[in-house]
């Protein structure tokens, strides 16, 4: 396994080309928000269809777009569910676990 490198916008690494997420690398002050939105593509003159920088994935919901970019694009230590510690890959992924599971218990 190879240290991450940084390619000018963030620390990448390289055995996926991701940007690594904050706890990663012990990196306090990265924003995965930030690195998703910096992917996102907004064309509002073909009806605001919003797409993934990386991929031909587009969406007219820019929720649907940003979820993408987070599972697919960005390398992160994924969300833990505080209640089980089950790991999720995306904060939505956590979401609808805990919605699911944990819906009584909170």
């Amino acid at each position: 396994y190879e240290e991450g490198y940084d390619d000018g916008s963030g620390m990448i690494d390289p055995n996926t080309g991701m940007p690594i997420a904050a706890g990663a690398d012990g990196n306090k002050d990265f924003d995965l928000d930030e690195v998703i939105r910096a992917k996102l593509v907004h064309y509002p003159q073909m009806s605001s269809v919003f797409q993934c920088s990386d991929c031909p994935y587009q969406s007219h919901d820019k929720r649907n777009v940003l979820n993408h970019i987070e599972a697919k694009h960005v390398a992160h230590g994924g969300a833990i569910c505080s209640i089980c510690q089950r790991s999720c890959s995306t904060r939505e992924a956590l979401r609808k676990h805990c919605s699911r599971y944990h819906a009584k218990s909170q």
